[in-house]
This record gives C-alpha cells, sequence and structure tokens, in this order.
C-alpha cells in the first residue's frame, strides 16, 4: 500500500482546490517559511481524524477553514481527501482504491466519508488502528512529536510505542469493557434498591389484597339482598302508577267538555275577526293610494326644482366658454410671433455651420500629415531599444556569473567566521567550566530546597481530595434515594395506566364494547368517549361528582342516534350485555338557574356541571347530566337546599351524601375511592406531577454531582502537577550530578575541535584565492558592456527628443480640429432644436384653433338645452295642481273606513271576555291533572333510580335482577342483615380494590428484577475475565515489541552519531501496561545519560533515531517528515539522509524541508509559494533548479 494523492480545498491557506500525487520512494515538499508547506502534513493529519486544535496549530476548530484575505472573503467550509493505493489488501476492507474525506463547515457541523459513503469517525479511527497510521501513530512525524519523545515525562511517550506493539485496539476494547462494567456495577446498584422497595411495597399490598377480597365478598351477599329489596319496590311503586293513570282519565273528561265550549266562542271571534280583516284591508288600500300621490306629488316638486337648477347652471356654462375662446385667440397671436423669430435664426445658423466645415477640412489633412511622421520616428526608436536590450541579456548572464562567485566566496567567508566563532565559543566554555561547576553546588541546594515545599503542598491537596470525595459520596446517597422513588412512582403510573388501558374497574359490558373498538375500527369511529374520560375535577369535588354522575361516569358518548343504535345492535348480537348511550346530536342540557343571592344564603358550591372542565362540544352532555344536581359542602347545607326546591333536584355533598328528587337521603361512609374512575385519573396526574418534580430535583444533583467531580478533577490535576515538578526536580538534581563530569570530558573535546577547524580554514583560504582571479575577470568584461551600453542610450535619448516634440506638435493639431468639430456639432444641434421648436408650434397652432371651434359648438348646444328646460318647467307646474287635488279625496275616504272598524273591535272584546272565564275553570281541572302526573314523574324518577341503582352498582338490567328473586319471609329482617354487612364492610375501613391487581403485578416486577440482578453479576464475572485476558496479552505482545525497538535502537543510534551507545527502560516493570518509558543515550565519547541531559542537536538526533528504530521494527507504507531535520547540523544530516535513502525502498517518504543535503535524495519535488497575500500555491520544480533557490 502507498499514498496515492491528496485533495485539499479550504484549508487553512489553501482556499482553492489543490490535488498533490505522491510516487512511491521519497518526494520532498520545499518552500520559504510561512509559505503554508507544513499545512499539507496538518491536512492529513486532519482527515485521518485529529481533534487536538493545539497539534493543529490552530485555537479553535473552526481555524482550520479558511479566513480570507483582504482580497479574497472567508470560505464556509474545509475539506481535505487522501487516497491509498491498497492493492495489496494492506487495509482490512474490499476496495483496491481507499479514499478517505473530512469536510467540516463553519458552524461546526463535521462529516467523514470512506469511499464517498458517509461514516463516523470512530470507523476511520479503527480502520488505522495498530496500523502506525492516524492521530496517534507514527506515520506523520512532525516537531510537536520529536518534543513528545523529547518530553521530559516518560508515560507521554507511550503512545508511540503502543502503536508500533499494535495493543492500541486490545487497549480500546479493554477501556470500552471497563466503561461497561462500571456501568453494569452502576445498574446492579441501582436494581438492588429497586428490589428493596419492591419488597417493601409487596408486603404492605398483601394485607391490603386480602382486605379487598374479604370486601368483594360482603359486596356479593349485600347485593343478592339489596337487589331483592329493590325488585320489590319496584313492584310497588308500579301499583301507584296505575292509580294515577285513572284519575287522569276521569279529569280528561272534564277538559274535554271545556274545549266544546271554547270551540264555539273560538268561532264567533273568528267571524268578527275576518270582518276587521277586510276593513284593515280597504284601509291600507286607501292609505297605500294616498302615499302614492304624496310620494308623486313630491317627485314632480323635485324635478321642478332640479329643471330650475340646471337651467341656471347652462348659463354659467355660456360665460365661461365665452371667456376660455378669448384666451384662446390670444394664444394663437403669441404662436405666430415665435414662428417668425424661429425660421429667423436657422438661416444664421446655415450660413456659419458653411465657413466652420471648410476649415476643419482644412486641419484635418494636416494632422493626417504629422501622424505619418511620428509613426517613421517611433520605427527607428524601436530598433536602437533592441540592441539596447541584447546588451542587457549579456550583462545580466554576467552578473548572474559574478554573483554566483561572490555568493560561493562569501559562504566560504562565512564559514571561516563560523569556525573561528567555533573556536572561540570552544575557548569560552573551557574558561566557564569552573564557574559552573560552583553555579550547579548553588543550583542543587535550591532544588532540595524546593522539594520540600512542593511536599507541604501535596499533603494540603491530598486532605482537600478526601473532603470532596466524602461530599459525593453523600451526594451519590441522595441521588439513589431519589432514583429509588423515582422507580416506585413510575411503577405505580404504570400500574395505573395499565388498568386504564385494560378498562379496570368499568361495567363488564362497557369494558366489553370499549376493548372490542379496540379491535375493531368500525366500531372505534362511532365511539367518541366514556362520560369519566372526557371532564376533569379538581380533587375536592371528586366524591362528589363521583356520587352525582354514578353509573354515569361509564355511560358511553356517540355522535348521534345513528351510531348509538349500531352500537346497541352489536352488544346484542354479541350478547355483550347493555350499555348506556348520549348521542350529542339529541341529548339537551336543562341546567337550573339558581339565582347568586339563594347561592350565597344556601351555601351552593355550584351545580355540578358548573365544578368541572370539559370541551365545549359536551357542553350539553354534562349539563343533562349533572345540570339539575346541586353541590353544597354538607348534609346541614344540603337538606336547607333540597327544602328550598321543595324537593325537585338532585343535592349532593362534598362527603359524597345525597338528597334524592323526592326527598330520600343517601349517606353514610364510602369505600376507598382508589378503584374510582375519577380517582385513578387524578392519581395517575398527581403521579405524573411528583415524577416530573423528582426528575428535576435528579437533574439539580446530577448538576452539583458534575461541579463536584470538577472539583476533585481539579484538584487531582494540581496534585499531579505537584508530583510532575517533583520529578521534575529529582531529575534535575540527577542531571547537575551528571554535568559535573562531563566538563571535564569536553576540555579535550574543545582541544581536539580547535585544531581541527585550523586545518579548514587553511583549506578554505586557497579556494579563495581561486574564486577572487575569476571575479576580478568577469569585472573587466562587465566594465566593457557597460560603455557600448551607455553610448546607445545616448542615441537614443536624442531620438526621443524629436519624437516628443513632434508628439507635442500633433497634440496641438489635433486640438484644433476638435475645437472646430465641437462648434459644428453645437450649431448643428441647434437647428435641430429650432426645427422641433418649430413642428412642437404648428401644432399647437391647430390643436388651439381647433379647441375655440369645440367651445364655439358647446355653447349653441347649451343655448338649445335651456329651450327645451323652459317648456319641461311650465309643463310640470300643471301636474302638480291636479295631484294637490286628489290627495285631499283621499284622506275623506280614510276617515269612513275607520269608524266602520271601531264598532266591529267593540263586539270582538265582548266574545273574548267570555273566552276567558272558560279558560280559568280549563286551568284548574289541568292544574288537578298536572299534580297527579307529578306525583307519577316523581315515582317515575324513584323508579328510574332503582334500574339506575341495578345497572350501576350491580350491573344488573331489570331481567336479569328479576331472576334472582328469591322468597324473603321478613321484609324488616332483611333490611336488619343490609345493615349487618355494610357494618361489616364498614369495619373494614378503606379498602384498596386495585390491590389485587398491583399485589400482582408488584410480585410479578420483583421475580423480573431478581431475575435481572442474576444477569449482571453473570455479566460482571464476564466482563472482569475479558480484562483480564486482554490485559495478559497486552503485555505480552508490549513486551515483546519493546525488546525488539530497545535493539534496533541501539543499532541506529550507533550509525547515526557515528559511535556510541543508547537504551530504552521502563520505569516499573510490575506495571508494564501504565509506566513510563525512560530513554538513556550515550554519544561518542560521553558517559550514558538521561536524554534531558543531552544537547539540543543531540536530543533531536536521538529522536529521530528512535523514530526509525520503530520504522525498522514496524514499518508503516507512508510516512510525512515534517521539519524534524531542522536542529540538525550539516554532518547528522548527510547521516540522516543517508540513512532514509536506505528505508525509501520499503516506506515512501513524504518530507516537508528547506534543508538543501534533505532536497538533494528527494526523488520528487513540490514547491509552496505565497505569491498572493494569505493564499498557498503549489508550483512545479524542476530537479536541476538550484537546490538555494528552491529552498528561499
Amino acid at each position: 500500500m502507498h499514498l496515492k494523492k491528496v485533495e485539499i480545498q479550504g484549508f487553512k491557506s489553501f482556499p482553492d482546490k489543490i490535488e498533490i500525487e505522491f510516487n512511491k520512494g521519497i518526494t520532498a515538499i520545499v518552500g520559504p517559511n510561512g509559505s503554508g508547506k507544513s499545512n499539507i502534513a496538518d491536512a492529513i493529519r486532519w482527515v485521518l481524524g485529529e481533534q487536538s486544535v493545539k497539534t493543529l496549530r490552530g485555537s479553535k476548530m473552526e481555524d482550520v477553514i479558511f479566513a480570507g484575505t483582504n482580497t479574497r472573503k472567508p470560505l464556509g467550509f474545509a475539506e481535505v481527501t487522501i487516497v491509498f493505493d491498497n492493492r495489496d489488501g494492506f487495509i482490512p476492507i474490499d476496495y483496491q482504491e481507499v479514499a478517505i474525506t473530512r469536510r467540516m463547515f463553519r458552524s461546526g457541523e463535521s462529516e467523514y466519508y470512506l469511499n464517498k459513503n458517509a461514516c463516523r469517525l470512530k470507523d476511520i479511527r479503527e480502520l488505522f488502528m495498530d496500523t502506525g497510521i492516524g492521530k496517534d501513530g507514527y506515520s506523520i512525524i512532525g516537531q510537536g512529536r520529536v518534543d513528545e519523545i523529547l518530553s521530559s515525562r516518560p508515560e507521554d511517550r507511550r503512545n508511540i510505542f503502543e502503536e508500533a506493539a499494535g495493543i492500541v485496539k486490545y487497549k480500546t476494547k479493554k477501556i470500552e469493557a471497563e466503561r461497561k462494567l462500571e456501568k453494569t456495577d452502576s445498574n446492579l446498584v441501582r436494581i438492588r434498591d429497586i428490589i428493596i422497595e419492591l419488597k417493601s411495597q409487596s408486603e404492605k399490598l398483601k394485607d391490603q389484597s386480602e382486605n379487598a377480597s374479604k370486601f368483594l365478598q360482603l359486596s356479593d351477599q349485600l347485593k343478592e339482598l339489596e337487589v331483592n329489596i329493590l325488585i320489590r319496590k319496584i313492584h310497588e311503586i308500579e301499583r301507584k302508577i296505575e292509580k294515577g293513570k285513572n284519575e287522569k282519565e276521569s279529569l280528561q273528561i272534564k277538559i274535554d267538555s271545556i274545549l266544546a265550549e271554547q270551540g264555539k266562542i273560538e268561532g264567533k271571534l273568528n267571524s268578527i275577526k275576518a270582518k276587521i280583516k277586510d276593513l284593515d284591508l280597504s284601509i291600507d288600500q286607501v292609505q297605500e293610494e294616498k302615499a302614492e300621490t304624496l310620494d308623486t306629488l313630491n317627485e314632480y316638486k323635485n324635478n321642478l326644482n332640479v329643471l330650475e337648477e340646471k337651467e341656471k347652471f347652462y348659463l354659467k356654462d355660456i360665460e365661461r366658454l365665452t371667456r376660455e375662446i378669448e384666451d384662446l385667440n390670444n394664444k394663437l397671436i403669441e404662436l405666430e410671433n415665435e414662428k417668425n423669430l424661429l425660421l429667423v435664426d436657422n438661416e444664421n445658423v446655415e450660413k456659419e455651420l458653411h465657413s466652420l466645415r471648410v476649415d476643419f477640412t482644412q486641419k484635418n489633412s494636416n494632422l493626417e500629415r504629422i501622424n505619418v511622421k511620428i509613426a517613421e520616428s517611433e520605427k527607428i526608436i524601436e530598433k536602437e531599444k533592441d540592441k539596447i536590450i541584447d546588451y542587457y541579456n549579456l550583462i545580466t548572464d554576467k552578473k548572474s556569473n559574478l554573483n554566483s562567485i561572490l555568493s560561493f566566496k562569501d559562504n566560504i567567508n562565512k564559514r571561516i567566521k563560523q569556525i573561528e566563532g567555533e573556536i572561540h565559543n570552544i575557548t569560552e566554555e573551557i574558561k566557564d567550566a569552573e564557574a559552573l561547576l560552583i553555579e550547579i553546588q548553588k543550583l542543587e541546594s535550591e532544588k532540595k530546597e524546593e522539594l520540600v515545599n512542593i511536599n507541604k503542598g501535596l499533603a494540603n491537596l491530598k486532605l482537600k481530595e478526601k473532603d470532596y470525595k466524602d461530599s459525593l459520596d453523600k451526594l451519590y446517597k441522595t441521588i439513589n434515594q431519589n432514583k429509588i422513588k423515582l422507580q416506585s412512582l413510575i411503577s405505580n403510573f404504570n400500574l395505573l395506566k395499565n388498568m386504564e388501558e385494560d378498562y379496570e374497574g368499568y361495567f363488564k359490558s362497557v369494558k366489553n364494547l370499549l376493548l372490542a373498538s379496540k379491535r375493531d375500527e368500525s366500531l372505534r369511529k362511532r365511539l367518541v368517549g366514556v362520560v369519566a374520560d372526557l371532564l376533569k375535577v379538581e380533587e375536592k369535588y371528586i366524591k362528589a361528582i363521583d356520587v352525582g354522575l354514578g353509573g354515569s361516569l361509564q355511560n358511553i358518548v356517540t355522535k348521534d342516534e345513528e351510531d348509538a343504535k349500531y352500537l346497541i345492535q352489536y352488544l346484542r348480537d354479541n350478547k355483550l350485555g347493555r350499555v348506556t348511550f348520549l348521542p350529542i346530536s339529541t341529548i339537551k342540557g336543562k341546567p337550573i338557574y339558581i339565582s347568586p343571592v339563594d347561592r350565597e344564603r344556601y351555601h351552593i358550591l355550584g351545580l355540578g356541571s358548573e365544578l368541572i372542565s370539559f370541551d365545549r362540544v359536551y357542553k350539553d352532555i354534562f349539563e343533562y347530566l349533572l345540570g339539575r344536581t346541586i353541590v353544597v359542602e354538607n348534609i346541614d347545607y344540603a337538606t336547607q337546599v333540597a327544602k328550598k326546591f321543595n324537593y325537585s333536584y338532585r343535592v349532593v355533598t362534598l362527603e359524597g351524601d345525597i338528597i334524592n328528587i323526592g326527598g330520600s337521603m343517601t349517606g353514610g361512609s364510602l369505600p376507598q375511592l382508589s378503584g374510582s374512575l375519577l380517582n385513578r385519573k387524578y392519581r395517575m396526574e398527581s403521579i405524573k406531577k411528583e415524577i416530573n418534580h423528582i426528575t428535576e430535583i435528579l437533574d439539580k444533583l446530577e448538576e452539583e454531582k458534575i461541579n463536584l467531580k470538577s472539583s476533585i478533577d481539579s484538584n487531582e490535576k494540581e496534585i499531579k502537577t505537584l508530583e510532575a515538578k517533583l520529578q521534575d526536580i529529582n531529575i534535575s538534581i540527577i542531571r547537575l550530578e551528571n554535568e559535573r563530569n562531563k566538563y571535564s570530558t569536553e576540555l579535550n573535546r574543545g582541544n581536539e575541535a580547535i585544531t581541527k577547524y585550523k586545518d579548514e580554514i587553511k583549506k578554505l583560504n586557497m579556494e579563495l584565492m581561486d574564486i577572487e582571479k575569476k571575479e576580478e575577470d568577469l569585472n573587466r568584461q562587465l566594465t566593457l558592456l557597460n560603455d557600448e551600453n551607455s553610448s546607445l542610450k545616448e542615441k537614443i535619448d536624442e531620438l526621443m527628443l524629436e519624437f516628443e516634440e513632434g508628439k507635442a506638435i500633433r497634440e496641438k493639431a489635433m486640438k484644433e480640429v476638435t475645437d472646430t468639430k465641437i462648434q459644428i456639432n453645437s450649431l448643428e444641434n441647434r437647428l435641430a432644436n429650432n426645427k422641433e421648436k418649430l413642428e412642437k408650434i404648428e401644432g399647437e397652432l391647430k390643436n388651439t384653433t381647433a379647441q375655440i371651434s369645440l367651445k364655439e359648438n358647446e355653447i349653441k348646444e347649451k343655448k338649445k338645452e335651456i329651450d327645451i328646460i323652459s317648456k319641461d318647467i311650465l309643463s310640470l307646474e300643471g301636474d302638480i295642481d291636479k295631484l294637490s287635488i286628489l290627495e285631499k279625496e283621499q284622506e275623506n275616504i280614510f276617515h269612513a273606513l275607520r269608524d266602520e272598524k271601531d264598532k266591529y273591535m267593540e263586539e270582538f272584546y265582548l266574545e273574548q271576555s267570555r273566552f276567558k272565564e272558560t279558560n280559568e275553570r280549563l286551568t284548574g281541572i289541568e292544574k288537578q291533572k298536572n299534580n297527579w302526573e307529578l306525583k307519577e314523574a316523581k315515582l317515575s324518577v324513584q323508579l328510574d333510580n332503582i334500574y339506575s341503582k341495578l345497572e350501576e352498582e350491580y350491573e344488573l338490567e331489570y331481567d336479569e335482577a328479576i331472576k334472582l328473586l328469591v322468597e324473603i319471609e321478613d321484609l324488616d329482617k332483611a333490611h336488619e342483615e343490609v345493615k349487618r354487612l355494610k357494618g361489616e364492610i364498614k369495619k373494614l375501613g378503606s379498602v384498596n380494590l386495585s390491590s389485587i391487581d398491583e399485589y400482582r403485578a408488584v410480585n410479578e416486577r420483583l421475580e423480573f428484577m431478581e431475575k435481572q440482578e442474576k444477569d449482571l453479576l453473570s455479566a460482571i464475572d464476564d466482563l472482569k475475565k475479558v480484562i483480564k485476558d486482554m490485559e495478559s496479552k497486552m503485555e505480552k505482545q508490549f513486551l515483546s515489541y519493546f525488546h525488539t525497538i530497545n535493539e534496533n535502537f541501539n543499532k541506529v543510534f550507533s550509525i547515526l552519531f557515528d559511535g556510541g551507545k543508547a537504551s530504552l527502560s521502563l520505569e516499573d516493570e510490575k506495571n508494564i501496561l501504565t509506566c513510563g518509558i525512560e530513554i538513556n543515550a550515550m554519544p561518542p565519547g560521553k558517559k550514558l545519560q538521561n536524554l534531558n541531559l543531552l544537547s539540543g542537536g543531540e536530543k533531536s538526533l536521538t529522536a529521530v533515531a528512535l523514530l526509525f528504530a520503530i520504522l525498522q521494527t514496524k514499518s508503516t507504507p507512508f510516512c510525512i517528515l515534517d521539519e524534524i531535520d531542522a536542529a540538525l547540523d550539516d554532518a547528522n544530516i548527510n547521516r540522516y539522509t543517508s540513512y532514509l535513502k536506505s528505508f525509501s525502498n520499503k516506506i515512501q517518504f513524504i518530507m516537508i524541508t528547506h534543508r538543501k543535503k534533505t532536497m538533494e535524495i528527494a526523488d520528487v519535488l513540490y514547491g509552496v509559494t505565497m505569491e498572493e497575500e494569505g493564499v498557498s500555491k503549489m508550483v512545479s520544480v524542476k530537479l536541476s533548479d538550484p537546490l538555494e533557490e528552491i529552498a528561499s
């Protein structure tokens, strides 16, 4: 595999799309400092998943997007694509070519693509894990990577060794397994807390469940007795209703007799009404005719006024038109005068134009002659200039050669000065060695004092850490307590929700229908909903509304009667029982009116329909059900209200007592309302609110936990910082001891180096003498060429002077031609303007003459109209006189008819009083009949109440109840037995009927949680085993590679330093997977010492040696070296490039450099320039170009 190409667009200083193709072997990317060549390495790091902004040399990730320049706008995104040749299958993916793309937008959104398919950053990382490629690998080595190796913290060096050893994938899996283990432990704690809570719930619910079972048994016995008593009551009420019907029939005969008498009276009244009606018609007709006459009379008078006004208007119009004709005649005279003046001006302009055109022709001919002469002079000057360019090229070549010689001479002088400087430096170093030894002892003393202070600081921080952890433990306990409470609430909520979904607590018939509607779409569409689901009620009114509605809570609302009929038929066909339906289209609520005074006086809380909330669509439904039910606080107020309204309405109290229509009272203790449909809804809403409240508390506790953890992390960082400082001081003390030994060795090496440098200066002086001879010869040649070039320049200057004089004459001639042309154009424009004005005046003359003619005709027409109007006025005055006479005649007829109508009205009032007397007798009899009907209604209400009680309390229709009828010998004993059973039920106290299902549900959940606990314990054991196995594999693999890298490091170090030794060692061999790695090096002529005690150049070359050792142990298909040769001197560069070249047949190298020696080994060179400020561009570079020019 090898890196095939990189495409960059919008990344850092590359706004335009560039494509760089790479071949096998060594490729160098070169360019001056600041040109953006290192941005190419950053682009490759970035596309491979680098997330560290610091590594990418920015302050925020957005900095990788081109930020714009003075001439270019910022871009909205950055995109980099890297393409690999994967024909050898190095990357474990079924593609011969692999393209990875990363795109980032200024909004912060980032995208990754693998062969143009969207993927995750995790997928990219896993693809290159343990290959050496990637953000943590060693395929991209820049100064930052070198610094990481040179870091004084041995643990910072581990990443590169782990990547080389191929254990990164294992390490990642181990971290994931540890995270899963931590999460599983947390889940186990939570589940154990839930189990404790569920066991507690189970014990409580067991007693409640037994109590509820006993309650149901007693309720069944009570039901049997009460049903029998109710059936007997039904029979008694039906006998009373029959008696009332007979009384009503007798009263109806009397009513019919009175109605017959009233019929005769009504006949006479109708006859009189007919005559009065005829007279009314005649009166109306006369009034209409009179009104028409008056309307016509008024219309004629109005028309007369209009004609008179019209006549006046026409006379005024004639005066106006006469004045306008006079104005137009004056305008005609003015236009004729203006026309004559323009014609005279045109003659004068034509004469002047003729004279100017002759002058223009002469001046233009003179200008053409001057242009020909100037063109000839220009050709002569161009020939002479070509000669100068030839001389200039010769001079430039000579100067270029001279500059090369001077540059080489300058380099030799610089080298001599450099060597002299080195000699001076070495001499100074020898002098300073003794002074440094004294300084080292002083530093050693200071470091030991600093060590004591740091140890004190560490002790304080560790005490602080203990306090933080204690607070965190308390916080965890609080969080767990709240989580247990939340889980309990959720369990209760889910239990209630399941009961609601299963329609627990509904009549069997209602439940059957609702369950069927879940399965059948046609049924579901016909159901609007159950009454209980369509209302909301405050907690304090629940008992009152529950009792007030009773079984009606389970009535089903439909849109219309058709749906209700369909559903009744469905129940009958499927034998599912009986249900009461409330069609919205037919139910009409008739709420009673209670005045505000009565409400206050009798402590009325409101009508049942007023104390609930519901959708306006169901207004009639709830007014029908509760609009005639009054709600009060207690039984005392209830009795007062019932008396006030003559026991005509139902009254319920907040405790659930009820006074029925007619006066019967129901009250006492109620079973616990937990099984009530309304209470269940309220409980669900209440639990939901509590769940939300605890969730908010948990969110705040979690936030507190995060803050506390942050404080712990911050404290731990301080501890680590101080520990690192402690380690640094210990290392510094060791380094100072080693330096004491170092300076004596360096004295001998310094003297040897001085001798070597003096020999080199002699050689360089010999080369300098040869170069100076060549310089003298080139200077002589340049002098001759410059003299010849000067004489040519003088000749051109003379020709140029003549040329400029000719140009001045031409400018003057051109000005004269232009001025004449401007005068001609001015006069031609004047003629054109005069022509337009004349045409306009001619048009206005015609228009004015036409207007005069039109206005004269208009005056004639107006005079004719005035004659016609005068005739119409005379005619109208005659018609008005005739209509005034007719109006008086119609007034006399009207008065005669009205007198006749008054006589008939007297007769009508007499008959009407007779009818009133019979009507009073009829009202008395009907009142008696109504009293019987009221009694019958009350009995019917009692009957309905009994039927409702059977249906609502016992879910029985009359036909079903009659089957339960048994012989009761003594009705009083039966009532006593009912009383006894109710007493037994009362003793049971509050009964939670849902506890039976809740107890079963809690036990099922407890069994499930205990199984979950076993599964989690098993999972924890499995995870611990997996982690242990991975640690064992990682240790073996890491040690194997570590020893191989150590051996190779020693070999490579010896080659690059031309001698010496180097080694790697683990800080703590008992903790192979976490300990730091020490680097020890012994350059030629020195003792084995820690990396920190080497000089800057030695450190850099040691780091390079280690990187080569890793590549030799586990090579990567390609390696990018970003200016890692910057700190190496020429001697080290030669060894570095030689070793690099030996690797190039195995590894594809891409080097970013500006070192000449490094460029020399490259097979391909790419140049990066910044011609436009802030914008990098790629340029092709020839290997034949001088390397000094390429580097700069």
